[in-house]
């Protein structure tokens, strides 16, 4: 049993690597980690190669006389390729964003042209992280999982017949621009 006092303490870093850039943009399935706690409960089965990474991104300013602010966000889970209709909606989100004409209203209204949506993780919506709701999943990457009906239940390597309700978070879908 893990210690739940852990959710007090920031996630030790030690075990994530930064983000290479350079694969941007990609789609992201998996937990972002909020702390200690998470970082040691959550496992993702290793037949699909998870990987910890720490993705930076300006957030939003708050006071225009402030310099840009900056935010990291511990990622533990897949990052794949997006196909032609998420590159396309990447494409959007950022040249929405470069124009510095984005907010959460506007983020819907593109979903809602790509016939998608965001109802369940609207608090990760920041400057190159874009959260998708989870039944979109299939529509915007072409990897070989997006075919599993049991993707969540096979990433987590449940064994229906051992309950361990530490296992389980709320995985998030997130385009990284």
């Amino acid at each position: 049993m893990i210690d739940i006092s852990l959710t007090e303490q920031p996630v030790i870093i030690d075990s994530f690597n930064a983000f290479n850039h350079q694969e941007l943009p990609c789609l992201f399935l998996g937990f972002a980690i909020k702390n200690e706690y998470d970082n040691q409960r959550l496992k993702i089965y290793e037949k699909y190669k998870p990987k910890k990474l720490l993705f930076v991104f300006e957030k939003e300013k708050k006071d225009p006389r402030v310099a840009e602010e900056f935010g990291v966000l511990p990622l533990y889970g897949l990052f794949m390729t997006l196909n032609k209709i998420g590159l396309s909606l990447a494409k959007t989100l950022l040249n929405q964003e470069v124009v510095g004409n984005m907010n959460i209203n506007i983020y819907e209204t593109i979903l809602e042209e790509h016939d998608m949506s965001c109802k369940d993780a609207y608090s990760y919506l920041n400057k190159r992280v874009y959260p998708i709701d989870f039944k979109h999943f299939k529509k915007i990457t072409n990897n070989s999982i997006r075919d599993d009906n049991k993707i969540l239940q096979h990433l987590l390597n449940l064994d229906e017949d051992k309950f361990d309700f530490q296992k389980f978070g709320a995985f998030k879908l997130l385009i990284l621009v």
